[in-house]
This record gives structure tokens, sequence and C-alpha cells, in this order.
């Protein structure tokens, strides 16, 4: 399992996300907020949580590639 917190400052930032995670569409990834978890290939499901805070990204069934690792840095949040 592999986790960390990402931060999208706007919508253009989700859509480049989104773009990002179409890349892996094979690869279970899941946003968590509050009570929340959604797909994170999902646009829709990634407007309707609160953007305004650091989001958990979760991929619960295996560890990604060094690629995906990679690309998720430009999102990462640093506390």
């Amino acid at each position: 399992m592999y986790k960390t917190k990402i931060f999208l400052k706007d919508l253009s930032h989700v859509k480049e996300f989104v773009e990002m995670t179409a890349k892996y569409d094979k690869l279970k990834i899941n946003l968590i907020s509050d009570i929340y978890t959604i797909d994170a290939h999902s646009i829709i499901g990634i407007v309707s949580l609160d953007i305004s805070t650091p989001i958990l990204l979760e991929v619960p069934e295996e560890e990604p590639s060094a690629e995906f690792i990679e690309d998720i840095k430009k999102f990462a949040f640093e506390e």
C-alpha cells in the first residue's frame, strides 16, 4: 500500500491531476477526504471534495511504479 498527501490548488490543477492519473488507468487510486473516498480518475468525484485542504492519496492494492511516484510529486503536499 502507498499513501501520500496531495494538494490541488485550483480546478486547472485538478484537471492536470486527472490527466496524469489517466496514464495509470489499471492502477486503483483513491482520494480520501474526511469521510469520503473517491476514485482519483474521476474529475467529478474530485471536484465534489473540499480541495482547499490536503487530500490523502492511497494506492491500496500494490506499490506503484517509480514513474507514478515521480509524476505524483508535482501534486505533493509539503507540511
